[in-house]
């Protein structure tokens, strides 16, 4: 049975299954992960409980421990209320009860690990030992008590597991319980030595982002969705604890984001917030979920107005009006209004023609905003979106059923639409990147689920309804549940004899067994490959190993292929008659060439099949089932061109996209096939002229090409474009606060902007790159929190190189991208004489990276969960490096050394022989530092240090009398003389000897020496006669009565050697 639909007067498509892309998940708060909660919630408990939460988020902890104990006298002994009450006095430092609650909790029985988590938390705040294993040191319960309690957490208890994530654990591991007990212990033990003093500001911030921590975790709960709605509600109109309108409208749709209220609700706060596309897709979720939801709709309705979408507003108030004539005019006129100030017209096409010239003839970037801003509006109302388009057909079937709910045909109409419509669709371009959905799909099982309720329902109706049993039996198979599939199948066509329906239907469900059997089948006789990588150090630096290992298929494997092989071959053997009939009755049809290709490929002919697959899609080119069996024989038969041109033909049957062909161009330039590029990319912008992709693209071939300014064009083109679809999502008003957005969306302009900024630099244009990296520091003011670990596929382009040791490109995280802004600004700032802005942004980049775990380990878990997701790499490194030069050019030494924790892990190796060099320069300098002479050393012992220093001084200065005055030069080293060391990163000097051999050396950090100078001149150690080419310089200082020593050598005219005592050389040319 066929379905068609109309998306808002366009072409009419057949819908059929096309790709399988993962949940839609919702973008929650990094570090957080659901918690393993051990029982619902009771109703009567919730509100209380929530209330904890919020009295947790605000740092008042007292309170959410009195809240939580009203929530425990409504649920009697629910362990997740008392753990959360052990949190909520760990952090009041109420250490004696809340051991007590934490102590509880695990005695009631709670699933997961949290409770130990805070168990050993809270020994280690307050030294109070609940297990004596966990104690380094002293504590009760038999453990000696005259020196503190050490607790060192093991890392596992960091590593969350199943129970909470890496991030989240060892934050609570390190940040929160290790720091407090530094401040707990005695300074002996390492610690602050004031353990009932008063908290650093850094450590009660830490305690505050434990607390927050924790109630985001929990506001989570399913339990408290509707709570989350009802706030959110209520937050529209007025101020509500525990964050705005949309934090609580993500906390419900993280626990249930098939809630179509939520889902309302999410687009009402992206409406208020001035973020009409955000709302937009929120509203199409929701009139999905609920497909009756006249404020939904409106809603759309607005937010299409918004956009300057007439076809979408008009649609979606034609649905409203059913809701009552008077409800609407109102509302109408308001909408009507709105779509006045946002209309657009023209020709996408020649709009982008005039963007691409604005952007040759070098015209201001806010002009080509706005040019881009109007082609958004006008190619937008003209694109086709597969989740609107998939709701509006839903919408259609389902009043069709509530209209007729007792007519089988059309509870199987709609049962059938599900059912094609589960295997979700989707696109990606990128390497690595998951299958991108074109509309929201809560779970793939649960419409699977709903299909065969609709079946259920129509067999009561009519036992004999062939078509519900028949996709009763289908939506089986999707669930995995063969044998009752099987069943099915049969029972349909025993009950139809020769109907030409009934035997479609069974002969394409049984053809559709086979194939899935045999596809399994060859999977299993493939090859199976693991990665696996390590962090490996060599001489020259860390690197990142990666080991790949591959295994052939197992003896059970390839017994498990035949069974399933044979298995196929009975199917096909059983179904073949059907077939045949089906062929015959379904003759010149769509349904009739895709039996054909089936018998044909069932035998071998793939020739055949292949001509019947073609004529099926020439026979009706808007089948999706019949295109997307064609791309799929194509890929299938390694015909990869053919199958992404084909697919390019059905996805844009039902959503606008240049997908296939932007692979296709990616494809050729990495290969620097630039024409073939250049041709895929002009036909990219045919399909989807709003697409950034294409124009960014288009400059890296450009580029490769050496056509430098029509690449920094294109690269223009793609930056207005991603700027007018960023802005046609804000509030036309900047607010102090805005509604931080996913990284994501910034990632293409930010690579835009570093594109544009590298030619500025090349072309001596400072300023230009200047800015470019300063825009990109603004994208960081806009991103949501938890920003660092977003991998940014947006941001790879086909220019960039997979990391060393790596076969495959894969995505830099967001921290990464920011950290390379900051960086790069601190360079030029540093090149320019800025050197106190430089320092400032190279040290924001140095502390996206390793620093920002300074003293923490790395930790994760098999499931990929780290705690390190949101460190920087490269750039983070290669800013620490910078700053330490910096720093030192200060005269900064001991802020350089701290700088370079871990600097070389990620460092390019372009910079490794200078980070050697910087670190041997720190080294001489250190060890020209006067040192503590008390460090680590007893009061009672400082008088006999200070006797034996005077002591020694005064020998000096004694021997500085005495052989000062004897002091002798020879002729050859007077003269003033330039002394540029053999590192980079050591000062320069300028030595003056005198005749009288005074001497005076200064120094460019600043220092300054004179005195004496007495020279030795060398002695040939064979011929016993003297050498004055080289010798010793002996320094007498007359300001602090020290003797230094140099030695010197002539390597020609005017030239020498000299060397320090710390071996430092210097190359020494005598002044003109």
């Amino acid at each position: 049975m066929n379905h068609r639909i109309t998306p808002l007067g366009k072409k009419e498509v057949r819908m059929a299954s096309y790709g399988r892309a993962p949940l839609a998940g919702f973008l929650a708060t990094a570090c957080l992960l659901w918690p393993a909660l051990s029982l619902a919630l009771p109703p009567k408990a919730a509100p209380p409980y929530m209330e904890g939460l919020d009295a947790l988020n605000e740092g008042r902890w007292s309170d959410a421990a009195s809240a939580f104990s009203r929530a425990l006298e409504q649920s009697g002994d629910d362990p997740d209320i008392v753990l959360a009450r052990g949190v909520a006095k760990t952090l009041a430092e109420d250490f004696p009860r809340a051991q007590k609650d934490l102590e509880r909790t695990q005695r009631l029985g709670t699933r997961g690990r949290e409770a130990q988590l805070w168990v050993w938390a809270t020994e280690a705040m307050s030294g109070n030992i609940l297990v004596p294993d966990h104690a380094l040191g002293g504590g009760p319960r038999g453990l000696p008590s005259d020196r503190p309690a050490v607790v060192s957490i093991p890392g596992h208890v960091a590593q969350g597991g199943n129970d909470y994530s890496s991030e989240y654990g060892s934050f609570i591991v390190y940040q929160l319980a290790m720091e407090y007990q530094k401040h707990r212990l005695p300074a002996d033990f390492g610690g602050s030595g004031n353990p009932t003093g008063t908290k650093s500001p850094q450590m009660r911030q830490a305690m505050l982002k434990a607390g927050q921590m924790f109630a985001e975790r929990n506001y989570r709960r399913p339990e408290l969705a509707s709570l989350n709605v009802a706030r959110a509600k209520q937050t529209s109109g007025g101020n509500v604890s525990g964050g705005g309108t949309l934090a609580h409208v993500e906390r419900a749709l993280a626990a249930n984001p098939g809630d179509p209220d939520a889902q309302y609700q999410a687009g009402k706060a992206w409406l208020d917030a001035g973020r009409p596309a955000s709302a937009r897709k929120a509203f199409t979720i929701a009139t999905t979920l609920k497909t009756d939801f006249s404020d939904a709709y409106l809603g759309r309705a607005t937010a299409a107005a918004r956009l300057g979408d007439e076809p979408r507003m008009s649609a979606d108030l034609a649905v409203y009006k059913k809701a009552g004539w008077f409800a609407t005019r109102s509302a109408r006129s308001a909408v009507e209004d709105e779509f006045a100030k946002f209309k657009a017209t023209g020709s996408a096409q020649k709009l982008l023609t005039e963007l691409r010239e604005a952007a040759q003839s070098g015209k201001p970037m806010n002009q080509l905003t706005g040019i881009a801003s109007k082609l958004h509006r006008v190619a937008g109302a003209q694109r086709l979106r597969y989740d609107e388009i998939y709701q509006d057909r839903l919408r259609v079937l389902e009043d069709a059923v509530r209209d007729n709910p007792k007519n089988p045909d059309k509870l199987v109409d709609l049962a059938t639409y599900i059912v094609e419509g589960a295997e979700n669709r989707g696109e990606k371009v990128e390497p690595r990147r998951e299958l991108q959905p074109y509309r929201f799909q809560e779970s793939r099982e649960k419409e699977l689920q709903r299909a065969i309720q609709l079946a259920d329902q129509a067999l009561g109706l009519d036992a004999k309804h062939v078509g519900a049993i028949m996709q009763k039996a289908v939506a089986l198979t999707g669930l995995k549940q063969y044998k009752q599939a099987d069943k099915l199948a049969d029972q349909a066509l025993e009950l139809s004899g020769n109907n030409p329906d009934a035997l479609r239907l069974y002969a394409k469900f049984r053809a559709m067994r086979a194939n899935q059997m045999s596809a399994e089948a060859a999977g299993l006789r493939q090859e199976r490959c693991s990665s696996s990588s390590h962090d490996e150090t060599r001489s020259d630096g860390v690197y990142r190993v990666t080991a790949t290992t591959c295994y052939p298929p197992s003896q059970a494997d390839l017994q498990r292929a035949a069974q399933l092989e044979a298995l196929a071959a009975e199917l096909r053997h059983r179904a073949r008659a059907a077939l045949e009939k089906a062929a015959k009755v379904t003759k010149g049809t769509v349904d009739g060439f895709l039996i054909l290709a089936d018998l044909a490929l069932w035998e071998g002919k793939t020739a055949e099949a292949q001509a019947a697959l073609e004529q099926a899609v020439k026979l009706d080119p808007t089948s999706l089932e019949a295109q997307d069996r064609l791309v799929q024989f194509y890929a299938q038969s390694g015909q990869q061109e053919k199958a992404e041109e084909q697919r390019l033909i059905a996805a844009n049957l039902i959503q606008t996209t240049a997908a296939p062909l932007l692979r296709l161009a990616w494809n050729r330039t990495e290969k620097t096939a630039w024409q073939g590029a250049k041709s895929y990319l002009a036909r990219a912008s045919q399909a989807d002229p709003e697409d950034a992709r294409i124009p960014a693209y288009l400059g890296v071939v450009l580029e490769g090409d050496d056509k430098i300014d029509e690449a920094a064009a294109a690269y223009r083109t793609a930056l207005a474009l991603e700027e007018a679809r960023l802005q046609l999502d804000e509030p036309a008003m900047k607010s102090d606060k805005p509604v931080g957005r996913d990284a994501l969306d910034f990632g293409l302009a930010i690579q835009a902007r570093f594109h544009l900024a590298a030619l500025a630099e090349q072309a001596g244009k400072r300023a230009d790159a200047l800015a470019h990296y300063q825009a990109v520091l603004g994208y960081e003011q806009r991103m949501q929190r938890g920003f660092e670990s977003r991998q940014m596929f947006t941001a790879m382009w086909p220019d960039q190189k997979p990391d060393k040791g790596a076969v495959v490109m894969a995505p830099k995280n967001a921290a990464t991208l920011v950290a390379d802004a900051h960086l790069q600004t601190g360079k030029l700032l540093s090149v320019m004489g800025k050197h106190d802005e430089s320092i400032e942004h190279l040290r924001v980049a140095a502390a996206y990276g390793p620093l920002k775990m300074a003293g923490m380990p790395q930790i994760g878990n098999a499931r990929g969960d780290t705690n390190f997701s949101h460190i920087a790499g490269g750039p983070a490194s290669e800013a620490q490096f910078y700053l330490a030069k910096e720093l030192m050019a200060k005269g900064d030494l001991q802020g350089a050394q701290q700088v370079l924790y871990e600097a070389g892990r990620n460092l390019p190796d372009h910079l490794r022989k200078d980070l050697n060099e910087l670190n041997m320069a720190m080294g001489r300098l250190s060890s020209r530092q006067p040192r503590d002479p008390y460090s680590g050393m007893s009061e009672e012992k400082r008088p006999y240090i200070d006797q034996q220093m005077r002591q020694d001084q005064q020998r000096s200065q004694m021997a500085v009398r005495q052989m000062a005055p004897r002091a002798r030069v020879v002729p050859e080293v007077v003269g003033s003389w330039d002394m540029k060391p053999d590192n980079q990163f050591l000062p320069k000097k300028t030595l003056t000897i005198e005749s009288d051999a005074n001497y005076k050396l200064l120094s460019t950090d600043g220092s300054i020496l004179q005195g004496r100078m007495d020279v030795q001149i060398g002695r040939d150690p064979v011929r016993g006669r003297s050498e004055p080419s080289r010798g010793q310089m002996m320094l007498y200082d007359e300001t602090s009565g020290q003797i230094g020593t140099m030695w010197y050598e002539f390597t020609g005219p005017d030239v020498m050697e000299i060397t320090e005592m710390d071996s430092t050389k210097y190359l020494t040319k005598r002044q003109r």
